[in-house]
This record gives structure tokens, sequence and C-alpha cells, in this order.
């Protein structure tokens, strides 16, 4: 059975709020008419990015101010469970993503009930994960980086957002479909991870590629390959670890709004045009996609589907893996 172990590893602060983040009201500027979006994650990770970048356009389609919240801790499920018991008024939105329904897949036990207590209300995007290592491992390839995990077992390590997230869940994949002993190392969010990464305390990280862009095109990492079913456009000399490694290797991330489960249905369309309104926006596109994030608007009744699939495809994964989230 694969149990993750911790390490108390110092990490840096994370990067100043960019100019986006700046544009959008913060907590102490909040009324009544708020629409208030829940993070779980520390400014700087992909999560806090994309909400930021809707939230400050979602703004004038709305008619009301827009806050984001950062609620970082237990891998976003702080932000998720005050999520759950916000009222169910169409002013609290959560930003969910993979690792809600690996989690509700993985049974652990939380205080909401992420398939029931949350309404799907619109889905804003899909991220690859990108495998990255710092500069100082060897490893300029994906077999490369194989072959030294197992010539050095138990010693490598890969760093996560937090046990279940798609970060970390990508790393126990790659352990088990590479035959390999690897420590997982969590923190609270993309951000510190990478600082550490960078820092020469861990080894690797999976991370989403939003996040991992600026770090990459500066130079201050070595992208190996992406995670996902294909290339991503904005990296297209990256392999995919299917291709490079490991064949049928794919994990994807997703990005969405959801609700308190009994929000008006009104209210969730309202939400949910505006938001596919939004996504159609050239400028918008064009900045997701420098962030390496495909815009995914559609109906909530997609986004339950989704979600639902991710379900049934991880509770499956961690049997087989035997993996424990902790």
């Amino acid at each position: 059975m694969m149990l993750l172990r911790r390490r108390n590893l110092a990490f840096l602060p994370p990067a100043p709020a960019s100019d986006a983040s700046r544009a959008v009201a913060q907590p102490a500027e909040r009324n009544a008419r708020s629409l208030r979006i829940l993070v779980g994650f520390p400014p700087g990770g992909t999560s806090d990015s994309l909400a930021r970048v809707i939230a400050t356009a979602i703004t004038t389609d709305l008619g009301r101010p827009v806050i984001v919240e950062n609620k970082p801790g237990a891998n976003g499920n702080l932000a998720a469970a005050e999520g759950a018991r916000a009222p169910a008024d169409g002013l609290t939105l959560y930003v969910g993503s993979f690792n809600n329904p690996v989690n509700h897949a993985a049974q652990r036990e939380l205080p909401f009930d992420f398939m029931r207590d949350f309404a799907p209300v619109a889905l804003i995007a899909t991220v690859p994960n990108v495998l990255i290592v710092n500069k100082q491992v060897p490893a300029q390839d994906v077999r490369q980086l194989i072959s030294l995990a197992k010539r050095s077992p138990g010693r490598m390590t890969f760093a996560s957002a937090g046990a279940g997230s798609s970060l970390h869940m990508a790393g126990e994949l790659f352990k088990h479909a590479g035959g390999l002993d690897m420590v997982h190392v969590p923190y609270k969010g993309s951000a510190p991870a990478l600082a550490d990464l960078m820092g020469g305390h861990v080894d690797m990280i999976f991370d989403n590629l939003p996040s991992a862009t600026p770090l990459i095109q500066a130079g201050e990492v070595r992208a190996l390959a992406v995670t996902g079913a294909s290339r991503a456009p904005s990296f297209p000399e990256l392999p995919t670890i299917a291709e490079a490694a490991l064949p049928g290797f794919d994990v994807t991330s997703f990005f969405a709004f959801f609700a308190p489960a009994s929000t008006p249905p009104a209210m969730i369309r309202q939400i949910n045009a505006a938001t596919n309104a939004v996504l159609a926006k050239p400028e918008i596109r064009a900045t997701l996609a420098g962030l390496g994030a495909e815009p995914a608007p559609g109906a909530p009744e997609d986004l339950r589907a989704l979600t639902e699939r991710e379900v049934k495809k991880w509770r499956e994964v961690i049997q087989k893996a035997q993996i424990q989230l902790e």
C-alpha cells in the first residue's frame, strides 16, 4: 500500500499578486451584493490565477462586485467546507478542481459530500500537468528520470499541492506505472511547492501547466513532459509522458465553479451564462492560452457528467494502485 510520508520543508512566500488580482474586490470591500469566490489554495496557483482572470471580467456582466477569497488548507477542503455551508443565495461560489472527485472517490472523511452538497455551475478550463525537475536533477528526459529513480529507491521526492490533488495523483500514477519508489511531499498549494523545487529541496513536481509556465520560460526549472493525452499547444516540443515512456498515461486537470446544492437554478443559469460569455472573449481566451489552459464553456449538466466520470476513473486507479490519502 502506498502510504504518503511527509517532510517538514521550509518554503518561500508566494509571489506578489498580479495586476489582475488587484483589480478584483478584496474581502474588506465586501457588501451585501458581492459575489464571493472561494479558492482553496494560496495566491499564485492555478485555481487562484484562473479565478482572478474570470472574476475581473465577470464583474461587469453580472453587475455586482466579485471578491476572490483565498482559504488554503487541507488540499482545498477548508474552502470547500465553507462553500458547502454557505447560504444558497447565489452569492458564493467555490472553485472546484480535480482533487474534489478524487477525494470523493477515495471516500475520505470530510465535513461535506462533494457530489451531494454542491451544484455544478460552470466549467472554466481544462489544464494538463507538466513534469518538471529542479536543475540539479541530471535527467534530461522521462526515461532518464525513471532510470535515476530506479537506481535510488526511496530517495527521490515529488512535491504536490496536497494529498488528492492532480499533482499528487499524477505522481502516484507515475510511481505505479513506472514501478518506482519515490517520496511524496505535500504542500498547502502549488506556489510553496514550486518555491522548494527551485530551491533544490525536492526533485520534481507534476504541476499544473499555468503555474509552471513562467518558471519554464525563465529557465528556473527543467520541463520533461506533459501529463495529458496530447501535447500542449503552448509547449509543442514537450512530449507526453505516454509517448516518452509510459503508454496510456493521462492526467488532465479541470477547474470549475460550484455553488451550494440548494442554490436556485435561475441563479446558476445566470452565472453559467456570464462565465461562458467571458470565456468566449478573445482577450480572455488569449490570456488562458498564455497560461496553458484550454477554455471549456458548457452547461452545468456537462460539468456534472465530468465530475461523475472523474470519480469513477480515480476510484479504479486508487484501488488498483492501493493509494491511501492521508
